[in-house]
């Protein structure tokens, strides 16, 4: 194995947790709709979605608490000196998760056509076990999985949508915070991580080739970023022409009477 045993294990654990907890959400179709309300398609994305909500909420708490970490002594948060601490081990629940879900991916592709997150869970899956194998990147991994915050409100909306509930105040509430989430931390969060891993610069530059290679590839994950904020900004624009609309006051049209003596 190219990890220690203890990470390689948590590795392989989460992936069997996820697979486990999919095969029980089958078997007993709890916390989703009826097979026959949805149809087999979306309710194979539904316990996938959901399973993601646990992997979202994990990997929140974990970057809050590699957060606590800062600030980490000489390069430590960019070439570990060998030192487990909470980015080790979050990395390896993320490592286990996209094991499971880029499986999923390849299981149901000729249902699931999102491409792009395809292209996203394997470049992703590369960075994490090769700063598993080096321990490099602590400090960036804290901003890199806090975006996992907008994974919920974004489940949450394709929950309203897939239940028929494209309206009212829970669809719209879900569809902000996601827009929102998703700007704060892909987009501003994600910039503002970059800006700083290029003024520690002196910290990481005697690294190998291979997180070089690493650093180009989470640029290539901004750039899919803001790929997708595209559309989430045109959505944000469309929902808040909606909200001014619906708040705007309805010109009546004059009556009859009126009409014809004018």
């Amino acid at each position: 194995s190219i990890h220690d045993a203890r990470t390689a294990a948590l590795i392989s654990g989460t992936w069997l947790f996820y697979a486990v907890g999919y095969w029980l959400l089958r078997a007993t179709e709890v916390l989703q709709p009826h097979a026959d309300a949805i149809g087999a398609i979306d309710g194979a994305e539904w316990r996938c979605r959901l399973l993601s909500c646990i992997n979202a909420a994990v990997l929140s708490v974990g970057s809050l608490l590699c957060f606590a970490e800062w600030p980490y002594a000489g390069a430590e948060g960019y070439i570990s000196s060998g030192v487990r601490s909470h980015p080790v081990t979050f990395a390896a629940l993320l490592g286990g998760y996209l094991h499971w879900d880029v499986c999923w991916m390849l299981w149901h592709m000729y249902d699931y056509k999102d491409g792009s997150a395809l292209v996203h869970h394997l470049m992703f899956l590369g960075i994490t076990h090769y700063v598993l194998w080096g321990w490099y990147f602590k400090l960036p991994f804290a901003w890199l999985s806090l975006a996992e915050v907008s994974t919920i409100p974004l489940n949450a909306r394709w929950f309203l949508i897939a239940s028929g509930r494209k309206a009212g105040v829970a669809y719209t509430a879900a569809s902000l915070s996601f827009a929102l989430s998703f700007l704060g931390t892909r987009v501003l969060g994600y910039g503002l991580g970059l800006f700083e891993l290029w003024r520690s610069y002196p910290l990481w530059r005697p690294a190998r080739v291979g997180l070089y290679v690493v650093i180009a590839a989470v640029h290539a994950g901004f750039a899919l970023n803001l790929f997708w904020a595209r559309k989430v900004i045109a959505n944000l624009l469309k929902a808040a022409r909606g909200i001014h609309e619906k708040r705007e006051p309805v010109a009546t049209a004059p009556s009859s009477a009126h009409a014809k003596a004018a």
